[in-house]
């Protein structure tokens, strides 16, 4: 990943809650065809002293990505949070000596490190579950793995192999105006707080904690 000192995410925690935060990734191996891309929603898991340690998925069984992942492959998660067009209207800069373009606010994580699969249905049903529990949270009325036939589910998870990529390196970018004047972020800003697009108001609230 390409971060400038002044983008960069160093804090491992900053890191770990925004891959926590989203929760789906693309994920990325190279394969005998070439590069090969799966979407799909991972779990984070951490060491003994709560050190960000794997990310956990799964994937179709039929799934060319499968086998690549198979190999033991380097891999590539990608985790991408708002994002926002930056016109140069909304600079201060423009008013003043017009020497501005346009750029493009967003947030991401990357995180590369070694990916295997698995297939024990064991595991495959603790992932799914806890998958699951995490992201029905929020519902008034949670649905459970356990709510399914168990005939069913073991059906499903037959269709289905684990990824696992045990974490070599986390990187993040906010990338939120921190290179321009003060009046050009302040612009950017008020843009975006003002804005009809979620994803720039999204971007304001960050640059809210992380710039001004």
């Amino acid at each position: 990943m390409h971060a400038p000192a002044h983008f960069r995410i160093d804090d491992t925690a900053e890191l770990a809650a925004f891959i926590e935060a989203r929760h789906f990734a693309t994920l990325v191996v190279t394969g005998e065809a070439g590069p090969l891309a799966a979407h799909v929603p991972m779990l984070l898991t951490r060491d003994a002293v709560g050190a960000p340690f794997a990310l956990e998925g799964h994937v179709a069984r039929n799934n060319p990505f499968a086998m690549a992942a198979g190999r033991g492959a380097p891999a590539l998660a990608i985790f991408t949070g708002p994002d926002a067009y930056v016109t140069p209207s909304l600079y201060v800069s423009k008013r003043e000596h017009g020497k501005v373009v346009p750029t493009w606010n967003y947030m991401a994580v990357h995180v590369t490190g070694s990916v295997e699969t698995f297939d024990d249905q064991r595991a495959l049903l603790d992932q799914v579950s806890q998958i699951t529990d995490m992201m029905e949270q929020p519902t008034a009325a949670p649905w459970k793995v356990a709510d399914a036939p168990d005939d069913y589910i073991a059906k499903m998870l037959n269709a289905i192999i684990g990824v696992r990529l045990t974490i070599a390196t986390i990187e993040g970018i906010a990338k939120l105006s921190q290179n321009r004047p003060e009046g050009d972020r302040a612009g950017v800003l008020n843009g975006f707080a003002h804005s009809h697009d979620h994803a720039a108001r999204q971007l304001a609230a960050e640059m809210t904690k992380k710039v001004l």
